[in-house]
């Protein structure tokens, strides 16, 4: 993982894309020699849509067409220890992960890997976890508290945003305005 930036975006869901196309981030040159360059991390469908820098499944059958369409020759493609050894030499196992939900597997991956800012696309109270479980939220909290000296922002609609993740001290908010002004100064273009 080569990153000279320290920042990352992790894409959740495609709830937002008509206020913010994230695919334009798969291009994303960062600016001068790359200073803004953001590290793209993604989960569930997603994949189909976006290459990813790193990808982050826990589902068998998203596992399955990742491999059938030959994506994981392209692209790193994280999956738990039960995944790897099924798939043998095809995916990267999590590292020191517990039992975490795959939307906040991503954010994990983006913090464990050393980002000092991530930010988080479609996430919000409106996203739903592929499997439908409740806790994913707490999941992604969870990383939150763990990662203090990491800065997420949370972009989007601040009021669309779970109260628990924005009470964290290193968790902010932004609009998408505010992300084109501040954080990529032109380079997304």
């Amino acid at each position: 993982n080569q990153h000279i930036s320290g920042r990352a975006a992790v894409i959740g869901s495609a709830l937002d894309q008509e206020q913010f196309d994230f695919k334009k981030l798969e291009k994303h040159k960062g600016g001068l020699l790359g200073q803004k360059k953001l590290q793209t991390y993604g989960s569930g469908d997603l994949w189909k849509s976006m290459k990813f820098d790193f990808y982050v499944t826990s589902s068998d059958s998203h596992l399955q067409e990742v491999n059938a369409t030959g994506y994981s020759e392209q692209n790193i493609v994280y999956t738990t220890a039960k995944n790897v050894s099924k798939y043998p030499g095809k995916f990267y196992l999590v590292p020191h992960i517990g039992r975490l939900d795959e939307l906040a597997m991503a954010v994990y991956l983006a913090a464990f890997d050393g980002h000092n800012e991530v930010f988080l696309f479609g996430y919000n109270n409106d996203t739903h976890d592929i499997a439908g479980r409740i806790t994913w939220k707490e999941h992604v909290n969870s990383v939150f508290a763990a990662y203090s000296t990491t800065q997420f922002t949370l972009v989007g609609t601040e009021t669309n945003m779970p109260d628990m993740w924005k009470n964290n001290r290193n968790v902010s908010c932004q609009n998408f305005r505010q992300l084109l002004l501040t954080v990529t100064c032109n380079s997304l273009f």
